[in-house]
């Protein structure tokens, strides 16, 4: 007969409770909606896993999500909170499509690397200022990131219904992105565009940087001690700055690729709570660059599933985010608890 260690068996239990009691309590609205709760996360987990189209649509949504929580996983490695990633995101996409008249001339694949390149840097100066902010005046970043996103969200709005308007100056977004910058389709009969092979390699060189270079270990020592950290020697705000830079470009880098992949031109807010998924999706990967791609693909899912929910259960809008916000409870709940008992 096969032993199971104490805490093994521990963590089998506690898991199996937090996913029951995850799956109740949401199960509670739908049915306080008038609706049933089997045909709810049967009409989800259906269309979003058991499809060709859906699943695929579950592998687009998470593209930017990856990008954006890979950049906050940056940040929050730093110990800087960076809530700013709907901004950096708009900020980033506005700054490659005003280049982009310029890139489109270009010869293939140049201007395109150029295009996403002026992404990263656009989003990525935006990150650092918020970065010197604090490094400098000791500057709230939550409270600077949350104003810029504000300020991002009203300059697009400005810009896509004044200089960016398309010709006929009769619908608020701008005109389309020249042909040479448009990402072409991964895999045919779905919207899976090459802006996942940028993003798998994102995750690979953020993974490398952390893990084997001398700027991972600062991120890390700065963020997990701060004090030890300035003590051996380390210039703290060097690379908070440093940190959001790279945690804004990649967000910035996000709004390139959305909209070089599939919105093909600039529109009010196109990517609403991105910012804010990130930051789950940060924490449920443990910031780990490498676990990043497989939360994003949980959230992908809730975002693809809120429309089948909505069409084949009836199920109220609201409710798709109840979900969400319970599984991340759920989770935080497991790992809280599984740490106390590992350090007990």
């Amino acid at each position: 007969m096969i032993k199971i260690d104490s805490n093994l068996r521990f963590q089998m239990w506690l898991a199996l409770s937090v996913t029951v009691v995850t799956a109740l309590i949401p199960a509670i609205f739908i049915l306080m909606a008038g609706k049933n709760p089997v045909t709810a996360y049967t009409s989800l987990l259906a269309y979003t896993l058991g499809t060709f189209n859906g699943f695929f649509e579950v592998v687009t949504q998470s593209i930017p999500l990856a990008l954006v929580g890979l950049g906050v996983a940056v940040a929050f490695r730093a110990g800087v909170f960076n809530i700013g990633g709907d901004g950096q995101l708009l900020f980033g996409a506005i700054v490659s499509f005003a280049l982009a008249p310029v890139f489109g001339d270009w010869p293939m694949p140049f201007g395109l690397i150029a295009y996403l390149a002026a992404g990263f840097i656009g989003g990525g100066v935006l990150g650092a200022f918020v970065g010197w902010l604090k490094a400098r005046y000791r500057a709230s970043e939550i409270i600077s990131t949350i104003v810029l996103n504000l300020i991002v969200l009203q300059l697009l709005a400005w810009l896509i219904r004044g200089p960016f308007q398309e010709p006929a100056k009769t619908m608020p977004w701008s005109d389309y992105l020249p042909e040479t910058l448009l990402l072409p389709n991964l895999i045919d009969g779905t919207r899976v565009h090459y802006g996942l092979v940028v993003a798998l390699a994102a995750v690979v060189v953020v993974a490398v940087v952390i893990r084997k270079t001398s700027f991972g270990f600062k991120l890390t020592a700065v963020g997990q001690n701060p004090f030890a950290a300035r003590y051996a020697g380390l210039r703290e705000g060097r690379v908070v700055v440093w940190a959001m830079l790279v945690s804004g470009g990649l967000a910035g880098l996000a709004g390139s690729v959305q909209v070089a992949g599939i919105l093909e031109r600039l529109q009010d807010d196109f990517a609403p709570g991105y910012g804010q998924a990130a930051i789950a999706i940060a924490l449920m990967a443990r910031l780990s660059p490498v676990l990043v791609p497989f939360t994003a693909l949980l959230f992908a899912i809730f975002y693809v599933g809120a429309g089948v929910l909505q069409r084949e259960a009836n199920v109220p809008f609201p409710i798709v985010h109840i979900i969400e916000g319970v599984v991340i409870l759920g989770f935080l709940c497991f790992d809280a608890l599984s740490r106390k008992r590992s350090l007990a």
